[in-house]
């Protein structure tokens, strides 16, 4: 028996699962009502036990994930979810860092003219650091998240471009 047979499935296992049965399917090993069938318990699903059940009488096939493959999958998606989700925290909070350091920095320069203006510089990159050391995000981790992030801003970008090309070829 799996000892992650009993483990709660999220959505990235679901969903993982629902893409396999979509292969089993589009091979001829699914026929419409089984595929009917097994999507609709891998959508209710609320173990991994439950998703593995959905795959024991299919074959081994080149190209479609094992369970065991899928639970390590929707393990490391879940871990990239995670990496983004603290990314984004981090830059907003960055954000806010830097846009007061600058408030500070031109005040002390014009208004209330510090001598010492400058230290504020050095005083939100230490803080900057301490966000990202609270938040654990290393600097490999934010790399992957800044790929990411840009590789959905081309992602929709594209998108939006197509619809474009599609509403005017439509003549709206």
């Amino acid at each position: 028996m799996d000892p992650d047979a009993n483990l709660r499935a999220g959505d990235p296992e679901r969903n993982a699962a629902l893409d396999r049965l979509g292969r089993y399917f589009a091979d001829g090993y699914l026929d419409i009502q089984e595929f009917d069938e097994r999507t609709r318990r891998a959508a209710a699903a609320q173990t991994r036990g439950e998703l593995a059940q959905l795959f024991v009488d299919l074959p081994v096939v080149p190209g479609v994930a094992a369970s065991s493959e899928l639970v390590a999958e929707a393990g490391a998606q879940g871990e990239l979810d995670e990496v983004v989700r603290r990314n984004r925290r981090v830059q907003a909070i960055d954000g806010v860092i830097w846009s007061v350091t600058m408030i500070t920095f031109f005040l002390g320069l014009f208004v209330l003219n510090w001598n010492y203006f400058w230290v504020v510089f050095p005083l939100a990159a230490f803080t900057s650091w301490g966000v990202r050391a609270v938040f654990r995000l290393d600097p490999e981790e934010e790399k992957v998240a800044k790929e990411l992030a840009e590789k959905e801003k081309k992602e929709r970008a594209e998108r939006l471009r197509h619809a474009a090309d599609k509403r005017t070829e439509l003549g709206r």
